[in-house]
C-alpha cells in the first residue's frame, strides 16, 4: 500500500521540520511539501495534491481557518486536518464549519497525531450513522458541539464511565479514533443535539 502523502503549513521552521522529520519516521507516511503561510498552503495543496493536510491557525497573508475552503477547492481529495495551540470546541468548530476534517492539539502525542492522519486519510467512504443506537447518535451530537465526558454524563445523568463506554464503541463501529474525527463525521452526517 502506498503511504499517506502528507502537507505542513505552519509560520515557524522549527515546527515545519520537526513535523516533517517525525512524520518520516513512519513508513507509512510521506511529506510531500510545506508552507510557510497561507497563500503558499493553496499553491502547495494545488501542486502537490497531498492526501492529508496538516494546517496551523495562525499564519502570515492567509490563516489556516481562512485557508481552508480556498484549499479544499486547489484540491478537493485533500483532507484537512488543524493544528493548534489551542483545543477549545470552538476553534474544532470553526474549522469543520470552513471543511476541515478535523483540529489535533499541537500539545498531543505522537500516536494521537499519526492516528488523525490515519483517520483522515481513511474517512470515505463516511460510515453510515444508521449503525447506531439512540444513545450513540445523542452522546455523537454532544461530543460534536464540543461537550466532554464529564458535561455528557451531568446532562443526560449517567455515569462519566459510562459515556467512556459509549464513545468507545462509537468510536469502534465507525473506525474513528479521534474526538476530533468523531465531531467531523457528526458534522457531514447532520448529526444535531435533539435541545
Amino acid at each position: 500500500m502506498r503511504p499517506i502523502r502528507v502537507a505542513i503549513a505552519d509560520d515557524h521552521a522549527i515546527v515545519r521540520e520537526g513535523l516533517t522529520r517525525l512524520l518520516d519516521s513512519y513508513p507509512q507516511i510521506e511529506v510531500v511539501g510545506t508552507a510557510k503561510g497561507g497563500l503558499a498552503a493553496v499553491e502547495l495543496a494545488q501542486t502537490r495534491t497531498p492526501d492529508v493536510f496538516l494546517m496551523d491557525i495562525a499564519m502570515p497573508d492567509l490563516d489556516g481557518i481562512s485557508a481552508i475552503p480556498r484549499l479544499t477547492q486547489a484540491s478537493p481529495t485533500t483532507r484537512i486536518l488543524i493544528l493548534s495551540m489551542h483545543d477549545e470546541p470552538e476553534y474544532a468548530q470553526a474549522a469543520i464549519r470552513h471543511g476541515a476534517y478535523g483540529l489535533v492539539s499541537k500539545a498531543a502525542s505522537t500516536e494521537t497525531l499519526v492516528a488523525a492522519i490515519q483517520t483522515a486519510f481513511r474517512s470515505e467512504p463516511i460510515p453510515s450513522g444508521q449503525t447506531l443506537s439512540p444513545r450513540e447518535r445523542q452522546i455523537l451530537a454532544m461530543i460534536a458541539i464540543g461537550e466532554t465526558n464529564d458535561q455528557i454524563a451531568t446532562r443526560l445523568s449517567i455515569r462519566p464511565k459510562t459515556v467512556d463506554h459509549h464513545c468507545q464503541r462509537l468510536m469502534e463501529k465507525l473506525d474513528i479514533h479521534t474526538r476530533p474525527g468523531l465531531i467531523a463525521y457528526a458534522k457531514r452526517i447532520g448529526i444535531c443535539p435533539a435541545d
